[in-house]
């Protein structure tokens, strides 16, 4: 008997996948679950549809996690690109990189067409608009760029050079 058709080998397999990509693998557990309630042969008194639902709150509560972490990370590359000589300036990129160490983590792949990074920068960008209101750095939040400046793929990178990201925002203002 071969070791990849032992139940053992199967829960590796959903554990895999469940480590992953905890957004995929709570639709994928969420449907079979939905399927299950059809059957006519199996008793009705699993609540199949809300269970289905709180698992897929798995992935979607995962998926806003990471979409949280990029906003924040974008509040702090923007404040950095405004006031790189801050007194606080290493404290934001000590930030940002735990921002991203816990990023890093949390996102899995099926979450990439789900993220809107255009509406995570505008939402960054507001908050820091409000911030600085009024203020001397007011003239300088409005000209950053109105659309993501750093890409999902430079998100991901390890390491993260904040100073650069912040740096490259800075050029496009």
């Amino acid at each position: 008997m071969s070791h990849d058709s032992t139940p053992r080998a199967h829960a590796d397999a959903a554990r895999t996948l469940y480590d992953d990509d905890i957004l995929l693998w709570s639709e994928q557990q969420a449907e079979l679950i939905r399927a299950l309630g059809r059957r006519r042969d199996l008793p009705n008194a699993l609540d199949t549809e809300n269970v289905a639902e709180e698992i897929e709150s798995v992935g979607r509560s995962e998926l806003a996690a990471v979409k949280s972490l990029i906003r924040r990370i974008f509040f702090h590359l923007m404040i950095l690109a405004v006031e790189p000589e801050a007194a606080a300036a290493r404290c934001w990129r000590v930030e940002i990189a735990g921002f991203h160490a816990d990023m890093r983590r949390r996102y899995a792949p099926s979450m990439r067409q789900r993220i809107d990074l255009d509406a995570l920068w505008r939402s960054a960008l507001e908050q820091l608009a409000l911030t600085h209101e009024g203020t001397p750095l007011a003239e300088a939040v409005a000209t950053l760029p109105r659309t993501a400046a750093i890409g999902l793929d430079d998100l991901l990178a390890a390491p993260f050079d904040s100073a650069a990201a912040a740096g490259r925002i800075r050029a496009q203002a």
